[in-house]
């Protein structure tokens, strides 16, 4: 029941936040910058061919987990979150199924004895699909 009240206030806090992030006046502003700077793509392209999340959504991923996964989170820097995002988003621009992308969330997760169970790993794979 926990882990299911988790991740439904994971789902609930990354909506908050995608829906803040497209919220905004700034009309006389976004018009300044279209003019003078191009597009910002929300990926970027890496030397070695991967494509990661942009900072701002690996932010939102990072702050999720680490409060719907305390266990997970614990001993883990940010930017090793971060890599169980990038990795997810791979397998699902890949073309992973579901059940591969989530068993491989299980295995991105391990850490010493702890690991994502099949559940926590679908509520990963819910919040990335969205993120990605």
């Amino acid at each position: 029941m926990t882990r299911t009240s988790a991740a439904l206030a994971v789902s609930t806090t990354l909506f908050a936040l995608l829906v803040a992030g497209c919220n905004g006046d700034d009309t006389a502003t976004g018009e300044a910058a279209a003019t003078s700077a191009p597009a910002a793509s929300s990926v970027d392209d890496q030397p070695g061919g991967v494509e990661v999340p942009d900072n701002i959504k690996a932010g939102t991923f990072v702050v999720s987990y680490r409060s719907a996964f305390p266990k997970l989170a614990e001993g883990r820097t940010d930017a090793e979150i971060a890599d169980i995002l990038t990795g997810t988003c791979a397998d699902i621009d890949g073309g992973k199924s579901e059940d591969d992308t989530v068993n491989a969330i299980v295995d991105r997760t391990k850490s010493g004895d702890v690991a994502a169970s099949k559940e926590e790993a679908l509520a990963i794979f819910n919040i990335a699909k969205y993120i990605c």
